[in-house]
C-alpha cells in the first residue's frame, strides 16, 4: 500500500507541477524577472551578482537564480528549463510532508494530507513558476519538521538538520528563513512549557556552524564585492523596510490576507475554520502532538505576515503544509454538512461565472473544461457525504486540465511574450536599432527580448529619438501615445493584453517594411 501511495503521489506531482511547465509563457511581473536575471547570469558567467535588465537586482539571495540557471544549462534557455528545478521543490515538499506524517500517523493520513497539500490552488500556482516561494516553503517545512523530530525524539542530529534547512531557506529568501521557523519553534516550546530545557538540549555550536557554513560563502562574497550597496538594497530595503514600511505596488491593508484567503486555499478554504473550531472545542484533540504543532505552525506564519506592513498573497505559502494537516484531520472526522454545501455553492458560482467570462472574452471553449471536475467533485461530496476524496480528486483533475489544456489554449492571446519575441526579431534584422520603453515597462517583454538592456524613457526623450534619423523601436501601451503629440511615428504592431483593457503597441520612426529582410 505504501509503495502504491508513493507512486501515485509521484505521478500526480510530476504531471501537475513539473511536466507541463513548458506549455505556457512566463506570467506575472515577478517570474520573468527571475528568469531574465538567471539568463543574464548564464550569459555573463557571473554567478555571484544577480542582474535584471543589466542592472543590479538585490531583491533576493542567490539560490533561486542558481536553480534557474542550472535548468537553463540542462534544458536550454526556455520556460521549462527555468522552472524545472524550482518546481521540483513543490514535489519535494509533498513527499517531505508524507515522510513526516507517516512517522507519527497511519499511512492513510499521511497520503491524504499530502494530496490535500498538492491540491491547494496557490501551492500549484507557486510550484509552477520560477519564483523562490516554493523553494522557501520546502526548506522552512524541513526546518520545522526536523525541529519537531529533534524535540520529540530527543535526537540532536534532527536539530542539526533544522539548522541546515534554515540556512538553505536564508540562502533562498533572506533572514526570514531563520527567523520564522525559529519563531514557530519558540512559541511551540513556550506553550509546552519546555523552552529553557529544550534550549539547553539544542546543539548550538554545531547547528550554528552548519547554518553559517551554508550562508556565509555567498553573503560574504556579495558583501565583499558590493559592500554598502548590497547591504542597503537587500538588508535595509528588501527585509527591514518590507516588514515595517510600504513598498510601491505591494498592498498594506490589514484585511488583505482575509480577502485573499478563499482563493489561496481552494478547494478547502471553507473547511478550515470549521476544523479549527472543532479542534479547540474538543479539548482532547489538543493532546495530539501533530495537530498542536500544526496549529502553532499555521497561525504563527499567518500572524507574522499579517503584522508585516508589506503583504503579498504567496507570502503565506509556508503555512500550507500545516493547513493540510489540520484540514485532513477534520475531513477524516467530518461532522458538519455546512462547509460541504458552502463549497458546492461556491464552485457552482465559479463555474457559471467562469463560463460566462470565457464567452465574453471570446477565448477557446476547450479552455473552460477545467471548471467541470471541481464542480462534479464538490456535488459528489454533497451526495456521498464524504468530502476528502471527491473534492481532492475533482480539483486535481481540474488543475491538470488547466495546465495541460487551458493555459496552452490562451497562449495566442498573450500579448507581451509575442511582442518581446517580435521586437527581438526586429533587432536581429536591424542591429543598429535602438529599442526602448515609453513610460512603461514589462518584465515579460524584457525576458523574451534578450537582446540587451531595454530602458524605460520619458516622453521627451522618446520624442527626440523619434525625430532623429537613427531607427528606433518604442514599446508602450496605447494610451501613452497621446504623450507623443506632434511627432510622426509608424505603428508596427498592436496587441490586446489577456486580462487588462490595454493594448501594447510597437512604434517606430520608420515604417514596418524597413525592419524585415534587412541584412
Amino acid at each position: 500500500m505504501k509503495r502504491k501511495s508513493l507512486l501515485l503521489l509521484a505521478l500526480i506531482s510530476f504531471a501537475l507541477l513539473v511536466l507541463p511547465n513548458g506549455l505556457y509563457s512566463a506570467f506575472d511581473k515577478d517570474e520573468p524577472k527571475y528568469l531574465e536575471a538567471a539568463y543574464e547570469m548564464v550569459k555573463s558567467g557571473d554567478f555571484i551578482t544577480p542582474y535584471y535588465n543589466y542592472e543590479y537586482r538585490f531583491d533576493k539571495p542567490i539560490l533561486i537564480y542558481w536553480l534557474i540557471a542550472l535548468g537553463y544549462k540542462i534544458f536550454g534557455i526556455n520556460e521549462f528549463g527555468g522552472r524545472f528545478f524550482v518546481s521540483l521543490f513543490g514535489v519535494f515538499t509533498v513527499f517531505l510532508l508524507y515522510w513526516w506524517l507517516s512517522r507519527w500517523k497511519d499511512e492513510r493520513f499521511a497520503f491524504w494530507s499530502s494530496m490535500v497539500l498538492l491540491s491547494l490552488l496557490d501551492f500549484i500556482v507557486m510550484s509552477s513558476v520560477a519564483m523562490p516561494d516554493i523553494v522557501l516553503t520546502f526548506f522552512m517545512t524541513g526546518a520545522l519538521v526536523f525541529f519537531f523530530e529533534g524535540f520529540h525524539r530527543k535526537n540532536r542530529n534532527f536539530y542539526r538538520l533544522a539548522f541546515l534547512f534554515s540556512g538553505l531557506a536564508t540562502l533562498t529568501k533572506g533572514p526570514v528563513g531563520l527567523a520564522l521557523p525559529g519563531l514557530v519553534a519558540v512559541i511551540y516550546l513556550i506553550l509546552r512549557r519546555s523552552l529553557i530545557k529544550t534550549l539547553k538540549e539544542i546543539p548550538w555550536i554545531t547547528g550554528l556552524s552548519i547554518y553559517l557554513a551554508v550562508v556565509l560563502p555567498w553573503y560574504g562574497a556579495i558583501l565583499y564585492k558590493h559592500g554598502y550597496q548590497f547591504f542597503k538594497d537587500f538588508i535595509v530595503f528588501h527585509n527591514i523596510h518590507r516588514f515595517t514600511g510600504k513598498i510601491p505596488g505591494h498592498p498594506t491593508a490589514w484585511w488583505y490576507y482575509l480577502a485573499n484567503y478563499f482563493w489561496l486555499f481552494l478547494p478547502f478554504s471553507l473547511f478550515f475554520p470549521f476544523a479549527v473550531y472543532r479542534i479547540l472545542k474538543e479539548k482532547r484533540n489538543l493532546g495530539d502532538d501533530i495537530l498542536e504543532f500544526s496549529l502553532v505552525w499555521f497561525f504563527t506564519v499567518f500572524l507574522f505576515f499579517q503584522v508585516a506592513h508589506t503583504k503579498l498573497a504567496h507570502y503565506l505559502l509556508p503555512s500550507f503544509p500545516a493547513f493540510s494537516v489540520i484540514t485532513t484531520w477534520y475531513l477524516f472526522n467530518l461532522k458538519e454538512r455546512i462547509p460541504l454545501y458552502l463549497t458546492a455553492f461556491l464552485f457552482t458560482t465559479l463555474a457559471l461565472a467562469g463560463g460566462l467570462f470565457w464567452k465574453v472574452k471570446g477565448w477557446p471553449l476547450e479552455g473552460v473544461i477545467f471548471l467541470i471536475p471541481p464542480l462534479v467533485g464538490t456535488w459528489w461530496a454533497v451526495w456521498s457525504r464524504e468530502a476528502l476524496r471527491p473534492i481532492t480528486v475533482g480539483f486535481l483533475l481540474g488543475m491538470l486540465l488547466f495546465k495541460w489544456v487551458t493555459l496552452p489554449s490562451l497562449e495566442p492571446f498573450r500579448a507581451k511574450p509575442v511582442i518581446g519575441k517580435e521586437v527581438a526579431s526586429i533587432k536581429e534584422n536591424c542591429p543598429k536599432c535602438k529599442v526602448v520603453f515609453l513610460d512603461f515597462t514589462s518584465p515579460e517583454i524584457v525576458f523574451y527580448y534578450r537582446k540587451g538592456k531595454l530602458p524605460d524613457l520619458k516622453p521627451k526623450a522618446v520624442k527626440r529619438l523619434l525625430s532623429g534619423r537613427e531607427p528606433v523601436i518604442v514599446i508602450t501601451r496605447e494610451n501613452r501615445l497621446k504623450k507623443l503629440k506632434g511627432v510622426k511615428f509608424f505603428i508596427l504592431d498592436k496587441r490586446r493584453e489577456l486580462l487588462p483593457k490595454h493594448s501594447i503597441v510597437v512604434i517606430s520612426n520608420y515604417p514596418k517594411e524597413r525592419f524585415y529582410g534587412e541584412s
